[in-house]
């Protein structure tokens, strides 16, 4: 068996992403426990009103701007590896302080705005280092299938973790749900740091940018501009992060009032949440697994943009969700369905796509600009979310932020990145670790 394995694909030699990939695989399932948990602490335990739960959600995100900003080239030059260890160890204090505190008596709502903003930044420089030493640990021509294979286990942990959370809280309560996840950050750095150092120390040109810019700020100014400038200059990459804007702000909108308009408009339960937002993990794993296929058959830039429609018109599914109730669940599902097998397609390939158009050495602060547009676009949506939920209703919050998803088609629609018709190679494989 093991032997069919490794011939069917070379990734299966690589020892070191499969210890990346072990990684993964429970602390994915985890973090969806906290990502439901924590809005349903909000919301059930400490009793927030729409806008407080708004500015929850936006903390949960906004820590992605700074880390773009301030960050990119700090993960460029540090040692990706060790940085990822790292940042498991400080989000597994992090989540275990929230069941703590409320066992103490402690918990309160600016302490779970602080702790979820914590957990944001070190979440959003390890997912920076995950995406930067990719590369390196396949080689680029490996890339579309290594992303397949990484987002069909979070596909998988969508698919099982938010029934799971939601069990779990009915049983255990919210807080003590969250252990679960606090454990799997030590799972993912014992694994981490089996990978040699070597492999996530940085580029030769990295490391010389830094001595010849020893002012600091000079550097992170540099580094902005590097991070800003590899994206922006390259005209496919430059219409895929338009269209995402328009995404993350249609996604703020879902996010920043989805637990209240589940468990106060239409009075669910957290486990039928969970079993409904799992929906979305199976037609993701669908997503992940299609993605290559689809790109060989449409073509690898037309693939991109119908993953991003699909998408968009899941979306689209909320507006009869809340106009009419009786049938919301239906409609929430093929939200799911729908909105969670596009945007999986669409990051799959758009993420391939930049790890194989830019070089190494730029690729960390160029992960750190889409950091800051993603946060932006969140941050802001999601309190202007807050703030329109309190003074429409949630009901009509949530349809308007459902359809300004569909601006985001346009950008796309660009011939830079329609006239993609094959995947772009790669640089040569590093040879795959033994083990």
């Amino acid at each position: 068996m093991l032997e069919f394995l490794r011939r069917s694909s070379p990734l299966w030699r690589h020892a070191d992403f499969n210890r990346l990939w072990a990684a993964q695989i429970l602390s994915a399932f985890g973090s969806r426990i906290t990502r439901t948990a924590i809005p349903i602490i909000a919301v059930s335990v400490l009793v927030v009103t729409p806008w407080e739960a708004a500015v929850l959600s936006a903390l949960s995100y906004a820590p992605y701007v700074l880390a773009g900003l301030f960050g990119g080239g700090f993960v460029e030059r540090a040692n990706k590896t060790r940085l990822m260890v790292a940042m498991d160890l400080v989000r597994f204090a992090l989540v275990i302080a929230v069941p703590l505190a409320w066992f103490l008596g402690w918990l309160n709502f600016p302490l779970l705005c602080l702790l979820a903003a914590s957990v944001g930044l070190a979440s959003a420089l390890f997912q920076n280092a995950d995406v930067s030493i990719l590369p390196r640990l396949v080689g680029k021509d490996h890339l579309v299938e290594a992303n397949s294979r990484l987002q069909a286990t979070e596909s998988i942990a969508e698919l099982t973790g938010p029934g799971a959370a939601g069990t779990l809280v009915d049983l255990l309560t919210a807080p003590f749900a969250m252990v679960a996840d606090a454990l799997t950050f030590i799972w993912s750095a014992f694994w981490l740091w089996r990978i040699p150092k070597l492999q996530g120390e940085a580029t030769e040109e990295a490391t010389a940018e830094a001595v010849e810019r020893p002012d600091v700020w000079a550097g992170l100014k540099a580094d902005i501009v590097v991070g800003f400038s590899a994206i922006w200059r390259c005209r496919p990459l430059r219409a895929i992060i338009t269209g995402s804007f328009f995404w993350y702000i249609a996604g703020g909108f879902f996010f920043a009032t989805l637990m209240v308009f589940l468990l106060r408009e239409l009075r669910m339960a957290p486990s039928v949440v969970g079993v409904m937002i799992s929906v979305g993990g199976f037609s993701a794993l669908i997503g992940s697994l299609v993605a290559r296929p689809l790109a060989k058959a449409l073509g690898y830039g037309p693939a991109i943009v119908a993953g991003f429609a699909f998408s968009a018109i899941g979306l689209l599914m909320l507006v009869p969700a809340a106009l009419l109730k009786d049938w919301a669940l239906l409609f929430l599902v093929l939200q799911q369905l729908l909105g969670d097998f596009g945007i999986m397609i669409f990051m799959v390939l758009s993420v391939s796509l930049q790890q194989k158009l830019l070089p190494e050495e730029e690729l960390a602060r160029a992960n750190g600009f889409n950091q800051v547009v993603s946060g932006l676009g969140m941050t802001i949506s999601i309190l202007i979310a807050g703030w329109v939920a309190e003074t429409i209703g949630v009901s009509n919050t949530v349809m308007l932020g459902a359809c300004i998803a569909l601006v985001g088609i346009i950008p796309l629609l660009t011939p830079h990145l329609l006239g993609i018709r094959e995947e772009p190679a790669g640089r040569a494989e590093p040879e795959p670790a033994a083990g």
